[in-house]
């Protein structure tokens, strides 16, 4: 199927008129990404959508938020339309599924790494606040639906990225361990409650690898996870992977202080970020049982799964991230 790739590339290209473009693959996860350059030196992102996972009425609603966000002055990735006017191309694969693609102008800077200055946080920060604020006054317009990032749809019966449960070299007793968070974190969101100020349409996917960085710029890019979600779930998100790196305290902190600057935080919302962080986590888990022989997942190495549940341990003794704001 991966030899298949760089020909749906170019049966896309096609239809926006660049048939002799160049396509380079540039990363394979949930989606397939390809940097394409032009004899005339333009430069675009193409992504190939996962099967089955998206819609095109959900795909659409992704780039009406993106054309809002881009209105306001948010600095978001750019769609560009096809010459016939569309911006989503359905492709038909040899396996009789069909792959949507979208084209975006390209956007200059570097992915992150866990190197990260952690000013980039307070810009992180202070971008996500202003990302919830247009998300709290923006109207969606008739049609548009996103998927709901909740306990069912992130750890539950109907998680998106698979069961944890089901992830390589599971024990009884992780088992046990993993349940009996999942119970009292789900106690706790149901205590925090959805109401407008804290639950809504949120990015859901602001890890590192989602960053551009650029001198003392930081830009967002890849809204394909965008849902309704809580707001708090955005930090979250950002420490993606790395929830036990030495530094996550000084990140969560500088996140902290840059939200603060254009948006507004209680208590209740501080209280409940080992939750969501946690939670997080073990959707993360599932994920690498599902993309176990993916590159990324290898490159977490053979400890994840113990240090995941260590945190796991951690948080059930009250003991991860206690002195969060």
């Amino acid at each position: 199927m991966t030899d298949s790739l760089p020909l749906l590339a170019h049966a896309a290209l096609a239809h926006y008129g660049l048939p002799d473009a160049q396509a380079s693959l540039l990363s394979i996860s949930e989606n397939v990404m390809f940097r394409v350059d032009t004899a005339t030196g333009q430069r675009y992102a193409l992504r190939l959508h996962r099967p089955g996972y998206h819609s095109v009425a959900e795909i659409n609603s992704e780039l009406a938020w993106l054309d809002a966000l881009r209105d306001s002055g948010v600095e978001v990735p750019v769609p560009v339309p096809g010459t016939d006017g569309a911006r989503i191309r359905t492709l038909p694969m040899p396996d009789d599924t069909v792959r949507h693609a979208v084209m975006f102008a390209w956007m200059d800077g570097t992915e992150p790494t866990p190197d990260i200055d952690p000013a980039a946080f307070t810009r992180l920060g202070r971008i996500t606040a202003r990302l919830h604020d247009h998300s709290r006054c923006w109207v969606r317009p008739q049609g548009f639906i996103r998927k709901i990032w909740t306990p069912d749809t992130m750890t539950g019966p109907h998680a998106l990225w698979g069961q944890w449960e089901d992830v390589p070299g599971m024990t009884d007793a992780a088992r046990e361990l993993i349940a009996d968070c999942l119970i009292r974190i789900n106690a706790q969101l149901d205590d925090y409650g959805q109401p407008e100020q804290r639950f809504g349409l949120i990015h859901a996917d602001l890890r590192l690898a989602n960053l551009l960085v650029s001198d003392d710029r930081t830009r967002l890019i890849d809204f394909d996870d965008c849902g309704i979600s809580w707001f708090m779930q955005d930090l979250a998100a950002a420490l993606s992977f790395h929830e036990d790196h030495p530094q996550v305290p000084r990140w969560i902190d500088h996140w902290l202080r840059g939200y603060a600057i254009a948006g507004h935080m209680d208590q209740a919302d501080l209280d409940i970020l080992p939750a969501l962080i946690i939670q997080r986590r073990i959707q993360l888990l599932a994920w690498t049982g599902t993309h176990r022989h993916t590159r990324q997942v290898e490159s977490l190495g053979t400890d994840w799964f113990p240090r995941t549940l260590g945190l796991c341990r951690a948080w059930a003794d009250g003991r991860f991230l206690r002195h969060i704001g």
